[in-house]
């Protein structure tokens, strides 16, 4: 459920109109809102609640206003790991790991990190060839690979 934080000045004058006399749902209507966040605020204000927001649960970002840059920066940047650039944050004192890095790069820059593309290590003429010279050479003594340098 995606919640909503209304600036406090709207919140005060939908406030005002309920205290006019105002229905929930008008104030609602009017101010283009949830009818249970009008209702939940009308019910504060009778108990004395304050109409400022509290502060936000959770674990604060790690990654800071500078580190965002840097990262972003990178980008333009080709075959940057998130390993280096983690390793680069850290060294200036961003203490962040390559998953962070990871994330903030998909998630908030809509990109996907480099990976290099996988090879084979041997190719199928590579096999061929190895085979041929096994098969030439296979009879040769040891004075016979003597002479070769």
């Amino acid at each position: 459920m995606n919640v909503q934080d209304y600036g406090l000045s709207l919140r005060s004058q939908a406030l005002g109109m309920l205290k006019a006399g105002e229905t929930p749902k008008k104030v609602a209507q009017v101010w283009n809102v949830n009818i249970r966040s009008v209702q939940r605020w009308g019910r504060g204000d009778k108990l004395g609640f304050s109409m400022e927001s509290k502060p936000k649960s959770g674990r604060p970002p790690k990654i800071d206003r500078v580190a965002k840059i840097v990262i972003a920066k990178s980008l333009g940047k080709r075959r940057q790991s998130t390993r280096k650039l983690a390793l680069r944050l850290t060294r200036r004192g961003c203490d962040v790991s390559h998953t962070s890095v990871h994330r903030y790069l998909r998630k908030s820059l809509g990109t996907t990190p480099f990976k290099r593309p996988k090879r084979p290590r041997l190719t199928l003429k590579m096999k061929k060839n190895r085979i041929e010279f096994e098969q030439k050479h296979k009879d040769w003594t040891v004075e016979d690979w003597n002479r070769v340098l």
